[in-house]
């Protein structure tokens, strides 16, 4: 099983559920730095794969440049009055 720690480092924790449940101890992997949440929607900011070795984690990366927003006032309202 795979969750997110105290610290903010990415957790895995071996269970067994054949019979009684019962959970290994818990081995930190690597520090996480997921975006945040948009909506109350957007529940994960990661995935694994099924074998467990590789991660897909959504993260926001600031852009170097950053294009300027141009507003248009009035687009095709050229001759009303």
């Amino acid at each position: 099983m795979f969750y997110l720690g105290p610290r903010g480092e990415l957790t895995a924790v071996e269970v067994n559920s054949g019979g009684s449940f019962s959970a290994g101890v818990p081995m930190k992997l690597f520090p996480f730095h997921g975006r945040a949440q948009i909506s109350s929607t957007d529940l994960s900011t990661y995935d694994v794969t099924k074998d467990g070795k590789k991660f897909i984690v959504n993260r926001y990366v600031r852009p170097e440049d950053v294009a300027p927003l141009t507003v248009v006032l009035n687009a095709g309202a050229e001759g009303e009055k």
